[in-house]
C-alpha cells in the first residue's frame, strides 16, 4: 500500500467539511457533529442521533484474554467487560447499562474520559495521550450469574513511538468514518471473584479500538484484530476490516512490527466450514491466517425497525505475515478476537 499518511489538521472537520485520508496522530478535535452530513446546519440532531460511538480496548495476558467496551449508539448505551480465563475455558461477561444522555465518550482521547454507570457497579476510561496512557477502572458487585469483578489496568500508548492508526473515510452515500487504533502494553490487575491476574507491560499486550461513525441504517461488518509477542521477540499486531468503504479502495487493515505500522491492501474474511472459523488473505499474498474460535459473546437484538446480530468470537490465529521489508512472520497460537455484525440501526 502506498497511501500517503497526512499531517494531522487541527480539527476533524473544517467548514462543515470532514478531512479524510489516513494520519499521522488522532485529532486534538474529532468535531464530527460539525459536518455538513445529513441535513447540514439544520441536522445537528440527525448527527447525533445517527452517529454510532465506542472506546474498546482488547487485553491479553498469559492466563487471560478478554474485551473492555463503552459503547454509545444512541437508542442504548452500556459497558460490556467480558473475559476469557484460557486455561479453565471459561468465559465470563458483565453488562452496564446507562442512558444514552448520561454515558460519556470523549470527543478525542487527549485529556478526557469515558464511563459507563455509578456506583459500585461502574466502568471508567481515564484518557491522557500527553502522557502515553490510559487507565482502565470498574468494579462491580457480585451477582447470581457472576463473581465480583475489580480491574485497575495502565494501557500503555506511546504514540510517537507506536504508530497509531487514524483514518477518516466515507464508507457509504453521505455516511462516513472515523478511527483510531494503536497496538497497547497493559499494566495492572484484574481481579475475579478471588482470582487475581497481574499485568506486566513486558509480557502482555493490548489494543485500543475508538471509532466514531455515521453508519447507514442497514450496516455489516467483520472485523478481527490480535497482538502477539512472537517466538523470536517480535512485536505484532495485525487489524483487518470488511466494512461499507468503496469495493477496492483502502479501509482500516494495517500491521505493526515492533510499533511501525504498515497499511495493507483490504483483505478477504471468509468463514470456513465451523462457527467462528475464517480465513483471511489479502490480494498480494502478505497475510495469510486462519482464526478458529474458542467461544463468542454475541447481541441479538430485534425490535423490528431497530435490529442487531452481532457475535464477537475470541480464539487464535495462525499461519504466516510478510511486512514491508519481505520478513516472514510466523503465527502460532496467537490469542484475538474477530467479529461480526449484521444490524438495522
Amino acid at each position: 500500500m502506498t497511501e500517503t499518511i497526512r499531517e494531522t489538521p487541527p480539527v476533524l472537520v473544517e467548514a462543515g467539511r470532514i478531512q479524510t485520508g489516513f494520519f499521522k496522530t488522532p485529532f486534538r478535535r474529532a468535531n464530527l457533529l460539525d459536518a455538513d452530513n445529513m441535513g447540514g446546519r439544520r441536522g445537528r440532531m440527525l448527527r447525533w442521533l445517527r452517529l454510532k460511538e465506542w472506546v474498546g480496548y482488547g487485553v491479553n495476558h498469559e492466563k487471560l484474554f478478554g474485551g473492555i467496551i463503552i459503547q454509545n449508539a444512541k437508542y442504548a448505551a452500556s459497558g460490556t467487560v467480558y473475559l476469557y480465563d484460557r486455561e479453565t475455558r471459561r468465559k465470563q461477561e458483565w453488562l452496564i447499562v446507562d442512558w444514552p444522555l448520561r454515558a460519556r465518550l470523549p470527543e478525542t482521547l487527549w485529556n478526557s474520559e469515558s464511563r459507563c454507570g455509578g456506583g459500585r457497579r461502574f466502568l471508567r476510561f481515564e484518557h491522557d495521550l500527553e502522557r502515553n496512557r490510559h487507565r482502565i477502572r470498574s468494579e462491580v458487585k457480585a451477582g447470581r450469574k457472576n463473581p465480583a469483578l475489580f480491574i485497575d489496568l495502565v494501557c500503555h500508548q506511546d504514540w510517537r513511538r507506536v504508530d497509531p492508526l487514524v483514518v477518516s473515510l466515507p464508507i457509504a452515500p453521505d455516511h462516513h468514518t472515523y478511527t483510531h487504533k494503536s497496538p497497547l502494553r497493559l499494566e495492572g490487575v484484574v481481579r475475579i471473584g478471588g482470582l487475581e491476574y497481574v499485568f506486566d507491560p513486558e509480557r502482555d499486550l493490548g489494543n485500543l479500538d475508538e471509532q466514531k461513525t455515521f453508519y447507514p441504517y442497514r450496516s455489516k461488518w467483520k472485523w478481527g484484530c490480535f497482538t502477539v509477542l512472537t517466538k523470536d521477540g517480535r512485536e505484532i499486531m495485525l487489524n483487518v476490516v470488511d466494512q461499507m468503504t468503496h469495493e477496492g479502495e483502502p479501509g482500516e487493515d494495517a500491521l505493526w512490527v515492533d510499533g511501525k505500522m504498515e497499511l495493507l491492501a483490504p483483505p478477504v474474511i471468509a468463514a470456513l466450514s465451523g462457527r467462528g472459523d475464517y480465513r483471511i488473505e489479502t490480494p498480494d499474498g502478505r497475510v495469510n491466517v486462519r482464526f478458529a474460535a474458542e467461544g463468542s459473546k454475541a447481541e441479538k437484538r430485534n425490535f423490528q425497525l431497530i435490529r442487531m446480530d452481532y457475535e464477537q468470537y475470541f480464539g487464535r490465529y495462525d499461519g504466516e505475515i510478510v511486512d514491508g521489508q519481505g520478513n516472514r512472520h510466523i503465527i502460532e497460537g496467537a490469542f484475538g478476537a474477530l467479529e461480526r455484525m449484521d444490524a438495522r440501526f
